[in-house]
């Protein structure tokens, strides 16, 4: 991920905690709209794509990390469709209020993936981290989230290694079947832990530990601070704005 842009465009980055607090105050006021405030999340798009084009971010990464999620989130919106019975009328037109705050529920997922995903692609994980700790989060929170992103592919990798084995064992079968799906997930946990262990006792035996491990802090400039604040207060005023 933190390859995506070139070494030219990163020299005018956000600082790293800038990026953090303006990411965690625009999800926090997309999820603060109401069920039914499709029109009024609209505006609120246009702080990722101005982040897209003056940043010259992967459109085709993020649009990957946007197609992953999406499946979660309509099969929780399609429940606003059973329960949600009533019609509401927007702009003199007659609609169902179920498809209303489906299309709400996906356009703030959306939103706030979006708002993650950039956060990641413009700032290296060690510097995230530095952020964290200015903020005064644990630092064991800290290192275990470094450390859960440096080693997920351990995780993957296990995943797809029980997958093609299975594949092997079965290849009458297009996909996992779903009786057997119990059994794998535990037998992936228990590779997982395995791994997790020599990981972790090869990282002890080279001098591994938290209190040496070394995170840098960057230095939060005026500049950045007033950059900050008048980031999150546009975000503010238009939710006051729009109640």
């Amino acid at each position: 991920m933190n390859m995506i842009t070139s070494v030219e465009t990163r020299r005018h980055m956000m600082h790293p905690l800038s990026m953090l607090i303006a990411t965690f105050t625009y999800i926090v006021i997309v999820a603060s709209f109401h069920s039914y405030a499709f029109v009024e999340l609209i505006p609120l798009s246009l702080y990722p794509t101005v982040i897209i084009i003056v940043y010259r971010l992967s459109i085709r990464r993020i649009k990957n990390m946007l197609l992953v999620s999406l499946p979660f989130i309509i099969a929780v919106g399609m429940s606003q469709l059973l329960f949600i019975d009533e019609h509401i009328s927007i702009f003199h037109w007659h609609i169902q209020a179920g498809w209303l705050a489906f299309a709400t529920l996906l356009l703030k997922n959306v939103l706030a993936v979006l708002a993650t995903a950039l956060l990641f692609f413009m700032i290296p994980i060690e510097q995230l981290a530095g952020a964290l700790l200015s903020l005064r989060i644990p630092r064991l929170l800290v290192i275990q989230l470094l450390l859960t992103y440096r080693y997920i592919f351990l995780f993957l990798e296990e995943a797809k290694t029980l997958h093609q084995a299975y594949m092997l064992r079965a290849p009458q079968h297009r996909a996992i079947k779903l009786s057997v799906w119990g059994s794998l997930v535990g037998h992936l946990l228990l590779r997982t832990f395995e791994r997790a262990e020599r990981v972790y006792e090869a990282m002890t035996l080279r001098g591994f530990s938290i209190q040496r491990l070394h995170i840098k802090i960057e230095r939060w400039t005026m500049k950045d601070i007033v950059y900050t604040c008048i980031l999150v207060g546009l975000f503010i005023v238009y939710r006051l704005v729009i109640i």
